[in-house]
């Protein structure tokens, strides 16, 4: 339900940006009065409101009359898009004198980065909750997949033996950047290769091996997603030493594109 949405919105902001590029040049899309002029506070008005996300994570612990933190995840979400929205309608999709640049490009930049936070994010937590993927349930899922397999009477101990090494180097991947960087790239395609011959060896249309075939799978994308996961999280971890600085640069730039619109 929540691919669902996400995605709605997605599409309707795309829309919108094409719809006001597309007419970008008419007469209702002024930056100094009117609606245009409006878009602009309420623009930047969303993007201040951007700061109750960060700020409620940090109240703890916290009324429930201030909302969840997923709540507030999800309007930080929300309000990334429609505020930049606004503000591109207000420059009329232009970039206009320098400080209406510097404002502009400082946006654009923060939006970006705010869309690959949230690639991150997707990549660590399940959903919105807020938990994180804890390696040692990933690790616990694995050994349930080989169980299950000997259980079923398959040759199991060949399997796992081919199965095994996968599963070290998942976990030596979250030994250093570099290693979770090369584990993205070669475990996947190791594993893909993998799951391709085994498959191919276990053969059969019936049910039991059918099933085995489905454990074997989900054994493999326990794996990727292990091995993913101290990548990703380290990545997350940066991505918030920049977001803030690059966010505080952003109101400089719009209170000086402010100042220098109403003085001169």
């Amino acid at each position: 339900m929540e691919r669902t949405i996400s995605l709605l919105v997605v599409v309707l902001v795309a829309g919108a940006i094409l719809y006001g590029w597309l007419h970008r040049h008419d007469p209702w899309i002024n930056p100094e009065h009117g609606l245009g002029y409006a878009l602009g506070i309420v623009g930047g008005s969303l993007m201040l409101i951007l700061l109750a996300y960060p700020v409620r994570k940090r109240v703890r612990p916290a009324s429930r009359a201030m909302g969840s933190v997923g709540f507030w995840f999800r309007l930080h979400m929300l309000l990334g898009l429609i505020g930049p929205l606004a503000i591109l309608y207000h420059a009329r999709f232009s970039w206009g004198a320098l400080n209406s640049a510097f404002a502009l490009g400082a946006m654009i930049v923060v939006s970006g980065s705010g869309l690959i936070g949230r690639y991150f994010y997707s990549r660590v937590h399940r959903g919105y909750s807020g938990r994180k993927l804890e390696l040692r349930s990933l690790r616990e899922e694995m050994d349930d997949k080989l169980a299950a397999l000997a259980a079923r009477g398959v040759p199991a101990e060949a399997i796992m033996q081919r199965l095994r090494p996968f599963e070290a180097d998942a976990i030596a991947a979250g030994a250093s950047f570099r290693a979770g960087a090369w584990a993205i790239i070669g475990l996947g395609f190791r594993t893909r290769r993998a799951r391709a011959g085994l498959r191919h060896e276990l053969g059969g249309a019936e049910r039991g091996r059918i099933a085995v075939r489905a454990l074997v799978d989900d054994y493999f994308e326990a794996v990727r997603r292990a091995a993913e996961f101290a990548f990703y999280d380290r990545l997350l971890r940066l991505w918030h030493l920049l977001h803030l600085p690059l966010f505080i640069l952003l109101v400089a730039a719009a209170v000086l594109h402010i100042v220098a619109v109403h003085m001169y």
